[in-house]
């Protein structure tokens, strides 16, 4: 459901600002417009004096260091003891937390600066170790000779002649006075080192620059070194570097068992500050006196009268605003669902949160989704894996909290298709019967239930069409939407006509009703032409046969149920025929797996296709604005706080 929402204008002295901001940070109930945008006779937005531009500018310079310090330390155990710093009161933070921070800053940064050393070095001497292996058969002792640059190359055995040019360049660089040995290293590669003057080297690397050669660049510690010495320094460091490295981190991580708790929390009141700071701009002013407009809960109202007053006094008023239709059409939409309901909430929000006092379908897909996907699924291991699956997710994913929401709504469905295999007595496809499992109701593996599970099927999704057209009528009628009415009105008409008309033809309703029906059907059509007069006249019976094709779509529910059957079938039939009964296991075990992956993924693509465009397009309006209540990260939202 929506929560109704409550405007309200808050009127104090501007001496009570910055107590009033904090008590409604706290709160966390209101979230506030800004004054500029509201329709009301216009005031001056309120602009932050010297003093709160200071406060505003420190905050967010000490804001900066503390979350640099922070993405550096490790993760601790919780329970650390906090910092000094909250145990002081909100103005003396800035200074005690600038006073931890010029203490702590520095050895952290160098011992982050250490470790990110270590780490380079134990990632890139590896590749320098390569290097230098498949090299050091051209020459193992050549070391830096004085006066002389060694370069050691790589080349592409399909660029092995750009050698040759080189080597000329080179002569006619250095008047001859140059040495270059290669070899083929393997079959792509080959190896080569040049020894050239020195006082030439800015010419030779720009010539090296403009070809297919890759430069082995080794670190400065290794300048001057023989490569047989560098190779052998490289395997001593990398023997060490992990030691060096624990070292480090084991100094972090004490760092960290002393700073980050308090560190973490004094970021959040940060954050709380420079939001109550920020804000101030949306709020209208007079010579002594400040206006704050938001919107409220009207359940948390009360309380928000109460902590206003407790907090600041009788000075401050707070007023509720009469609602008229602009100030609905921009009110803010908060949902509160029972716990059981409350994930499909988040396949809402995917298409768009519904419009203030609109209808909020989150109860009702709870119901029915779960419903079809087990009806496709209709298999009872099938289900109790799928359920098994959306347990382990749920735990595996319990920080995340779209993931568990979704796993926890899988795990609905998949409670529905254990039921519905023992109506249709599956166990991996047609095992059933050989185990013993006998259907409830038909086998969908027999032809004969085949006209039974699809008029099952157009059934409900005729009930299903119905119950949103219901409901776009009583919104529209609420609303006061007359063309709605109309349309989805001669749609509802038109489909029962229809339902009447096949029941009539198919000899389970007596022919007197085909009159009734043809005249309801009429009836239907005309409402539909005046809703969408003129061009009603064409697109009415166009209309029409769009309805009996929202109801026609649910027919994908008997299909995929079908083809989940068939393809577990084919995969058992096969692994009879098998010789090796072990193959045969195996081959089962394949198709079932398939199975059970399209079985999950295809039954919920579809029931998420048949409420978003079937059953929401008869009822939902989207398009409604999330309600955000000013508070900061220190404090608990209201829209999670009351669940």
């Amino acid at each position: 459901m929506l929560l109704p929402m409550a405007k309200v204008h808050i009127i104090g002295h501007k001496a009570c600002l910055d107590q009033t901001l904090a008590t409604l940070s706290e709160l966390g109930v209101l979230q506030i417009e800004n004054v500029g945008e509201e329709r009301m006779p216009p005031l001056p937005a309120m602009a932050l004096d010297a003093d709160r531009l200071r406060q505003r500018e420190e905050a967010r310079f000490l804001l900066a260091r503390v979350e640099a310090l922070l993405s550096v330390l490790p993760a601790v155990d919780a329970g650390q003891a906090a910092s000094p710093v909250l145990a002081l009161d909100h103005d003396a933070i800035v200074a005690a937390l600038r006073a931890e921070l010029d203490t702590a800053e520095p050895e952290i940064q160098r011992l982050a600066r250490q470790y990110d050393d270590l780490l380079h070095e134990q990632q890139s001497l590896p590749r320098y170790q390569a290097q230098l292996t498949r090299l050091l058969p051209l020459t193992p002792e050549l070391t830096e000779l004085e006066g002389y640059e060694t370069v050691a190359m790589l080349l592409d055995r399909r660029y092995s002649d750009i050698l040759g040019s080189f080597e000329a360049a080179l002569a006619g660089l250095t008047q001859q006075q140059y040495v270059v040995v290669s070899t083929a290293l393997d079959g792509d590669t080959t190896g080569a080192l040049a020894v050239f003057p020195r006082a030439i080297s800015a010419e030779v690397h720009q010539l090296l620059g403009h070809e297919q050669v890759t430069q082995v660049r080794l670190p400065p510690e290794l300048s001057g070194m023989s490569f047989q010495r560098a190779l052998s320094y490289i395997e001593k460091r990398l023997a060490t570097v992990g030691g060096d490295q624990e070292s480090i981190r084991l100094e972090l991580q004490e760092a960290a068992r002393r700073w980050r708790s308090g560190w973490i929390n004094a970021a959040m009141l940060l954050r709380d500050k420079l939001a109550q700071l920020e804000v101030i701009n949306w709020l209208g002013e007079t010579e002594r006196t400040f206006l704050l407009v938001g919107w409220v809960p009207k359940r948390a109202l009360p309380a928000l009268r109460d902590a206003l007053r407790e907090a600041v006094g009788e000075s401050i008023i707070i007023e509720q605003v009469a609602l008229g239709d602009e100030e609905l059409k921009r009110a803010p939409v908060l949902m509160e669902n029972p716990a059981v309901t409350r994930p499909f909430e988040f396949l809402i929000r995917l298409l768009s949160l519904p419009k203030y006092g609109t209808i909020d379908p989150t109860s009702l897909m709870a119901l029915f989704m779960p419903l079809f996907f087990g009806m496709m699924l209709g298999d009872v291991a099938y289900g109790l894996l799928v359920v098994g699956l959306a347990l382990w997710a749920e735990r595996r994913f319990r920080h995340n909290a779209n993931l568990r929401d979704l796993s926890r709504i899988l795990g609905l469905g998949g409670a529905w298709a254990v039921l519905f295999g023992f109506i249709y007595g599956e166990f991996l496809g047609t095992l059933g019967p050989i185990l013993g499992l006998h259907p409830l109701w038909k086998s969908r593996e027999d032809p004969t239930a085949l006209p039974s599970l699809l008029v099952l099927t157009i059934v409900l999704g005729a009930c299903h069409v119905t119950l949103g057209l219901i409901l776009g009528i009583w919104q529209a009628r609420r609303q006061g939407h007359v063309h709605q009415l109309e349309e989805r009105a001669g749609m509802l008409v038109g489909l029962i006509a229809i339902c009447l008309l096949i029941a009539v033809a198919a000899r389970q309703l007596p022919r007197g009703l085909i009159t009734p029906a043809i005249a309801g059907l009429l009836v239907g059509v005309a409402l539909l032409a005046r809703a969408q007069w003129p061009s009603g006249l064409l697109m009415a019976p166009v209309e029409m046969l769009g309805v009996v094709g929202n109801v026609l779509s649910y027919l994908r529910i008997a299909a995929i149920g079908l083809s989940s059957v068939y393809l577990a079938r084919v995969g058992n039939e096969m692994a009879g025929l098998v010789g090796n009964v072990w193959l045969g296991v195996i081959i089962a075990a394949l198709f079932n797996a398939l199975n059970l992956a399209l079985g999950a993924f295809s039954p919920t693509i579809q029931a998420l296709r048949l409420h978003y465009v079937e059953f929401f397009s008869k009822f939902y309006e989207e398009g409604g604005r999330p309600f955000s209540p000013f508070g900061g990260s220190s404090t608990t939202r209201y829209s999670t706080s009351q669940r």
